[in-house]
């Protein structure tokens, strides 16, 4: 499921199974939320918590929400984002920050919908291999 969000959003994944494994053994660090019927993966969330220099303040940064398109429009998405919006409560933060695509038009709907502020940004990338 994670290569699929990466190939929605027209990019790359490299993640291997057993990178997933050492991800999954990160305990505190990052938490996943997982939407499934049976043995059937619906969506993911991944949270991961960073401190906000200017705020002097801890917050968590929702790393990844994502449902597969044949799951979409089923509600799974905003039950990943209430869950998240719980976990990031009992970790005693008091906001939560992400980005998405500025062409993924549907999920900004979502997110303004769920009731998120967009702060205007560009994302920069630097690669330092």
């Amino acid at each position: 499921m994670i290569q699929e969000h990466a190939a929605f959003e027209k990019s790359v994944a490299p993640l291997t199974e057993t990178d997933l494994d050492s991800l999954l053994r990160q305990g505190e660090a990052i938490r996943f939320l997982v939407a499934a019927e049976g043995q059937t993966l619906l969506g993911y969330a991944a949270i991961t918590f960073d401190w906000s220099v200017w705020r002097a303040q801890r917050y968590a940064h929702l790393d990844c929400l994502f449902v597969c398109e044949i799951s979409r429009g089923r509600g799974i998405g905003s039950l990943l984002l209430a869950e998240a919006k719980a976990v990031a409560k009992q970790e005693g933060v008091d906001r939560m920050e992400w980005q998405t695509p500025a062409w993924n038009e549907q999920a900004i709907r979502f997110y303004r919908r769920e009731g998120a502020d967009c702060q205007e940004k560009s994302r920069f990338v630097m690669i330092l291999a």
